[in-house]
Parts: C-alpha cells; sequence; structure tokens
C-alpha cells in the first residue's frame, strides 16, 4: 500500500478513550475512536439511514445510533443488531509520532458462502423477521438451502417507511426494496414469491402450499406478521377503501392520493398518525376518525398524547375523536364516512388503521398457537424443537419479565428473527433485548423502549410541550418503558438500564443533574 494513500486525520492526543470522534478523510466522514487503548477508524454513516454516528453512544466496542437504535462494533465495522443490516467501511489504523493516519477505505462486503450442509432450512414470511433470518444464517456460515416463502410479489422491503417517507413522496419505490435480486441470487436465498402457506405439520416437518406444492425442511422459521383488523361497518369494503400492510397497499393509497384532495383515516394509532402527517405533506385535507377521547394516551398518558394531538391539529389535521363510524358510502371521490356523533365526513378515500392481528390461519390443526399468539421460549424456539417463531406472531416466554410479551415493532421482528437464525445453529443464547420503537410524525421522532401495558407514574425529564423531553412509566415504582424526543443519550441509557434490569428510581429520572449514560456504563 503506497504511503500516498494515508492520510493524517487527527493527533493520537485528540482522542480521548471511549470518545466518538469525527474527521475526514479527503470528502469521506470518518469516525475515529481510541477502545482500549488501540485506535480504530471506520464510515461514519449508520447503514440503516445514514444517521451520524459521532451523535450516538459508544459503548464498549458498539456505537448505538442515535436515530433508530442501530449497533454496530467500531473495532471490525461488523453491523451487531438490527435495524442495520450492513457493516461499516474500515479504514486502516497506524499511529506515527503522535499522529493518527488512516490507509485507504476497506468496503464492506457480505460474506460469501462456504462448504455445504445437506439441510434445509424454511422461513415462512418475508418480512422484517424472515428477511433478518435469511441474512443472518449467511452471516453465521450456514451453507445449507434457504428457502423463503413470501404471500407479497415485493422482495422484503422497508416496511416503516410506507407511512412515512414513501407515502409522503419523499422515498422513491425502488428505494424501498432491502436487498437487490442479484443479492438474494448471490447468497442462495431462495425466494418463492406470491405464494401462500396454507398448512404446516412441524411432525413431519412439511408445509403445504396454496398452489398444492409441499415443501419439506429440516428446521422452520415462521415469521407471517399480521394483517390488518377489519372494520365491520355497512361500505368498508367499498371501493375507495384502502387498508395499509404492504407495499402493494401502499402503492395503491399514493396512487389514489395523487388525484384527491381530502382523505379520511379511520383509527388514531401509529398508522393513522403517521399517514395524517405524511398525507398532509402532499397537501391533502385529513379527517381522522377515532373512538378514544385522547389518540395514543394509553401507550404514552395524556400529556405526551395531547402533544402529539396539538402538533398534528397545528399541521392542519381535523380531528373526530370520541366518535366511531357506523356506515361508508359513496363511490370513490366522493366517499362519506357517517359518525356515531351523527356528523358526516367527506373525502376522496378512506384508508381503515384498526390496528392488527397475529397471522395464523395456516396454524389451524397444530398445537403452535395458544391464546391467539406462537409461544416460544428464549431461543425463539416453539413446541416443537425443529420449529422457530419470531416477530408479531411470537410470544417470548421470559419467565423474569412477568412471564413473557408479544411485541409489534419492526425492529423487535428484525432482532428476533436474528436471533432465532443462531438458535437454529445451534446457539442457546437468551433473547435479551428491550422492545424499541420509533413513530415520526409532523417532522418529530419520538422512541419509546421498554413495555409498559399499564402503570400507575410517568416521570419527565425536560419539557414534553417543548418537545423535547424523556418520560418514564412505572409501576409500584419499577421502570418499565420510557418515551423520549430530543433525548437520545438518555434514552439509550435507559435502555441499557433496562436490559440490565438496573433499578433507576423515578426522581433520578426526573433530575437532568443526573448522568444516565454514566449510570448505564458503570
Amino acid at each position: 500500500m503506497g504511503e500516498s494513500n494515508w492520510q493524517k486525520v487527527c493527533r493520537e492526543s485528540d482522542l480521548a478513550e471511549g470518545a466518538l470522534r469525527l474527521v475526514k478523510a479527503g470528502e469521506d466522514d470518518v469516525l475515529v475512536v481510541r477502545v482500549e487503548g488501540r485506535v480504530f477508524a471506520v464510515g461514519n454513516k449508520c447503514p440503516h439511514y445514514e444517521c451520524p454516528l459521532n451523535e450516538g453512544v459508544l459503548l464498549g466496542r458498539v456505537v448505538v445510533c442515535r436515530c433508530h437504535d442501530a449497533r454496530l462494533d467500531v473495532t471490525t465495522g461488523k453491523v451487531v443488531s438490527a435495524p442495520a443490516l450492513n457493516d461499516l467501511p474500515v479504514y486502516p489504523v497506524r499511529v506515527e509520532n503522535g499522529d493518527v493516519m488512516v490507509g485507504p477505505v476497506e468496503k464492506p462486503r457480505f460474506p460469501k458462502m462456504e462448504g455445504a450442509d445437506p439441510r434445509t432450512f424454511l422461513i415462512v414470511g418475508g418480512g422484517a423477521a424472515g428477511n433478518a433470518a435469511a441474512e443472518t444464517l449467511r452471516r453465521e456460515g450456514f451453507a445449507g438451502r434457504i428457502v423463503m416463502v413470501t404471500p407479497e410479489a415485493d422482495l422484503p422491503y422497508d416496511r416503516p417507511n410506507l407511512t412515512k417517507e414513501f407515502m409522503s413522496g419523499e422515498a422513491k419505490p425502488e428505494w424501498m426494496p432491502l436487498r437487490s435480486v442479484k443479492f438474494y441470487d448471490g447468497q442462495k436465498i431462495e425466494i418463492i414469491a406470491g405464494a401462500r402457506v396454507v398448512s404446516l405439520d412441524p411432525r413431519r416437518r412439511s408445509a403445504s402450499l396454496a398452489d398444492g406444492r409441499v415443501l419439506s425442511f429440516d428446521k422452520a422459521l415462521l415469521a407471517t406478521g399480521a394483517i390488518p383488523r377489519a372494520l365491520t361497518v355497512p361500505g368498508a369494503d367499498g371501493e375507495g377503501c384502502y387498508q395499509l400492510r404492504s407495499f402493494a397497499d401502499a402503492r395503491a393509497i399514493v396512487e389514489a392520493a395523487a388525484a384527491a384532495k381530502r382523505a379520511a383515516l379511520v383509527g388514531a394509532g401509529f398508522i393513522g398518525l403517521e399517514l395524517a402527517s405524511s398525507l398532509r405533506q402532499r397537501g391533502l385535507a385529513v379527517g381522522v376518525p377515532a373512538p378514544p377521547a385522547l389518540a395514543g394516551a394509553h401507550i404514552f398518558g395524556d400529556r405526551i398524547a395531547a402533544y402529539l394531538k396539538s402538533r398534528h391539529a397545528e399541521n392542519g389535521v381535523a380531528f373526530h375523536l370520541g366518535a366511531s363510524v357506523t356506515r361508508i358510502s359513496g363511490p370513490r371521490g366522493a366517499k362519506e364516512v357517517a359518525l356515531s356523533d351523527g356528523s358526516v365526513l367527506r373525502a376522496d378515500f378512506v384508508v381503515l388503521g384498526l390496528g392488527v392481528r397475529p397471522a395464523l390461519d395456516y396454524l389451524g390443526g397444530t398445537d403452535l398457537v395458544q391464546e391467539g399468539a406462537v409461544p416460544v421460549n428464549l431461543q425463539m424456539q416453539t413446541a416443537h424443537p425443529d420449529v422457530y417463531a419470531a416477530g408479531d406472531i411470537a410470544f417470548v416466554r421470559d419467565p423474569d419479565r412477568a412471564g413473557g410479551r408479544r411485541i409489534e415493532h419492526w425492529v423487535v421482528a428484525e432482532r428476533q428473527g436474528q436471533h432465532a437464525a443462531r438458535a437454529m445453529l445451534g446457539s442457546s443464547a437468551r433473547y435479551e433485548e428491550v422492545p424499541f420503537f420509533w413513530t415520526r410524525q409532523t417532522g418529530v421522532s419520538l422512541k419509546y423502549v421498554g413495555l409498559a401495558s399499564e402503570w400507575d407514574e410517568i416521570a419527565y425529564r425536560g419539557e414534553v410541550e417543548k418537545g423535547k423531553f424523556l418520560a418514564g412509566f412505572y409501576r409500584r415504582g419499577t421502570l418499565l418503558a420510557a418515551a423520549s424526543m430530543g433525548m437520545s443519550d438518555e434514552t439509550t441509557a435507559v435502555e441499557i438500564l433496562l436490559r440490565r434490569r438496573v433499578p433507576l428510581d423515578p426522581a433520578k429520572l426526573a433530575d437532568a443533574r443526573v448522568d444516565l449514560l454514566a449510570m448505564a456504563r458503570s
């Protein structure tokens, strides 16, 4: 390697142990860090949405991205956990006379499959968990056959973006797939698209497709996600009424929006409010009817929910809260949504966002389903040792966390898919992740870590009404979850404390003088 290819980027004395430093190497933004006395340099853009990693948090060798909680190893550039899927570029480093020198960038390459393995691993579902599992199997060296069956015609894509940048028009359709056809072909990941598994025989280790094909497997991962709940009122299935779950659904809504001036969004959950924000960006008038008097209060509490509502109202969204839909009528372009309070909402099209339920119909006749979910252990293993489950359908049994939980979040599904893949290859590691999700509405991002289905106290740091806060949800003095806006470091700290089960009393969370990151690192 020629000497002219090396560049001085800083002095070694500029680098404190464990501190993130952004430097320039030519035109490249490079993250330089000293870890355990050695200096390392990697690309500064998170492979997920290209957020700057120097604004994240370094925990040992791992940097946590402030945007969406991706974790990457700064000593190797390797991705540690979702939502990032790719590794970081790595720069060779040497120190000469106190100068930190970096060499030409080594671009990340996905590992090549080597060797042979006679086994077939079946993945049912091509969403977050299924795709993450397939990629992890190859990363971990599995050389057998991987078959992924998905009812959608599209390759795995960035589902969270459907209601956000894609719906607003900021993200082009070609940006949505997570990987290219070339990637799956190169990794020998077989995708059977537009096909549906209609039954599974875990004892015989076989799956039957709707077209009559039968697939045999050595191990299987069930990752079928969820399907939208239906609105059972007259006219809800008529023309100009849409549901949003798939990329095809989103394309249909975007097409409808392009020719519309008004939209009605039935339901004020994350889907409805993110859609409201995105359609307002397109210039549409938006009306949102929903039964609760304050949308989101059951998740975030009244104060945060009121703040979000005020932002949407200031953005021009017309709420009809406390009213349910009784009838939908009229053709596309002239829809009428009748509400229980006697009012009528007029729109060119209607989107129904009433939540989802686990997609489990193909598991009828098996003993895999209990109480509307698939129970799994901390290796994501079902009652049948060769069958695993992850994502929206999986109820993770955990005796240390009030018995278990089922979570419907993208990053959770990805991380469960990664964990399941390693377990399928023999890992006995316990699934210890703390749930994480984010929602972006009216130009601001709200993050949530942990899970609090009910609480008796909320402790606040910062000011909710100014859009910069950390809120901790407590039950009987125990921190269960936190929501935040504009406080990424504190959110990361809370996630670490929750994962390590370190107590954090309400007074300390609320006291801005208490360094939560220092607590998490100690």
